[in-house]
């Protein structure tokens, strides 16, 4: 009964999206393609019946890589497919993943087209990054006797309120996982509470701390900073993965911050590239000079153009490596109510990293870190504004800092040998 109310409410959905989706699929034939996908019809698929991992975008695909080259490395002969649900998750897969032999959009959740998937598929697995719990899926891949392992599984704060309102239909589904493999002691909580069998849960770490962090010597540095105009003497913040109402704090903060040390540059790089123009009206505004980093690449000579306040990243993939070349780093998404992102890519560079008061999606990770002394928690506007004022001169106190949150990087690395040693066994038997 539980199923068939949801079944009913996602079929009229859809039928109200018609008209949307064939208007966009004319025009649209990169979203023709997805769609096509996403309804279960691909042009060739020919792996025998593989392991389905699905890793919803950019940061699951990303914490995925780790855990998939070990399972590769021992388990060569095992065919992998990934699915995504962004363009751009899938994007960074084919980049990043080579380990994934076909990578395909993820199907609606509506019973026809996962069983029309399942059925062209075959899976003989599936793997589930972090929280993409879908009814339909889990459930037919259940009632097939085929296991499930929900690996690196983490509960936000917000998405627990969620599925506990929803909790009498994802109950009925969670019975289906075979394991579930959760990053820390209040995310195996919250899914036993969400109705998880409590014999079915571990708590196996993070496998965010594991993924690989490019080693970039002093001469590759130099030439990463020539690639955004930069001489190598300047003090660079850097503001990653920044949403709306962010940027005017931070362009205001720099400009004053700017009035003290001439040398800064800021290195601006907004989470979504589409709102690239909205950014440059803010620039704009507060008549500041500014390049887009493809420019540099464009450019085959700078040395007669006027050194730009501020450099704009409109390019995806790029942001951890250039974290190198900071003297602050502030991480996005946490002085606006969106949770935060990743905090620990700088610190392997041994960066001073700066949040705000909404890190609720790396709420553990951001609290113990700022415990350990390897980063700074701030409250709000002015709270930045008085830390950053404080540390932009004192180098030494910057160090102290990023070699802190260094340490915690490597104190808790790991997570993919443990997560790894749960899941041979189904390994092995797929391997029979």
């Amino acid at each position: 009964m539980i199923f068939l109310a949801y079944n009913i409410l996602l079929t009229f959905f859809l039928l109200l999206a018609i008209p949307y989706v064939l208007l966009r699929s004319l025009v649209q034939k990169r979203f023709r393609t997805s769609l096509l996908q996403r309804m279960g019809f691909f042009r060739s698929f020919s792996l025998h019946r593989p392991i389905w991992v699905h890793a919803a975008s950019v940061g699951e695909v990303f914490c995925s890589i780790p855990l998939l080259k070990k399972i590769r490395k021992e388990f060569p002969h095992l065919k992998i497919i990934l699915t995504t649900m962004t363009s751009m998750g899938k994007e960074t897969a084919q980049t990043y993943l080579p380990e994934a032999d076909q990578v395909l959009f993820v199907p609606m959740d509506h019973p026809f087209i996962v069983r029309r998937t399942l059925k062209k598929i075959q899976p003989r697995l599936l793997l589930i990054a972090e929280t993409e719990l879908w009814p339909n899926l889990l459930c037919s891949f259940g009632k097939r006797k085929i296991p499930i392992i929900l690996f690196n599984g983490r509960i936000s704060e917000k998405s627990f309120r969620g599925y506990l309102f929803l909790k009498f239909l994802f109950k009925e589904c969670l019975k289906y996982v075979s394991l579930f493999l959760m990053q820390t002691q209040e995310d195996q909580t919250r899914i036993i509470e969400m109705g998880a069998n409590p014999d079915k849960t571990r708590v196996v770490g993070n496998l965010k701390f594991d993924q690989p962090f490019p080693s970039l010597p002093p001469e590759s540095m130099n030439e990463l900073a020539k690639t955004l105009g930069l001489s190598g003497k300047e003090n660079v913040l850097i503001a990653g993965s920044t949403h709306s109402g962010e940027e005017e704090i931070l362009v205001t903060l720099f400009k004053e911050l700017k009035k003290k040390d001439p040398n800064l540059v800021l290195l601006l790089a907004p989470r979504h590239l589409e709102r690239l123009e909205e950014v440059e009206k803010i620039l704009k505004r507060e008549s500041l000079s500014w390049q887009r980093k493809t420019f540099f690449s464009l450019s085959r000579s700078q040395s007669d153009q006027e050194p730009s306040q501020v450099i704009l990243l409109d390019t995806m993939g790029e942001l951890m490596r250039l974290y190198c070349l900071g003297s602050l780093v502030f991480v996005g998404g946490s002085l606006v109510p969106v949770g935060g992102h990743n905090p620990l890519e700088p610190l392997f560079f041994k960066k001073c990293v700066f949040f705000g008061p909404y890190m609720f999606n790396f709420l553990e990770i951001s609290r113990r870190l700022t415990e350990a002394g390897g980063a700074i928690w701030v409250s709000g506007k002015e709270d930045l504004f008085s830390q950053m004022n404080r540390l932009v001169f004192d180098e030494a106190a910057r160090k102290e800092v990023g070699e802190k949150g260094y340490q915690f990087l490597q104190k808790h690395q790991g997570a993919t040998e443990r997560m790894l040693k749960e899941i041979k066994p189904f390994l092995r038997e797929m391997s029979e």
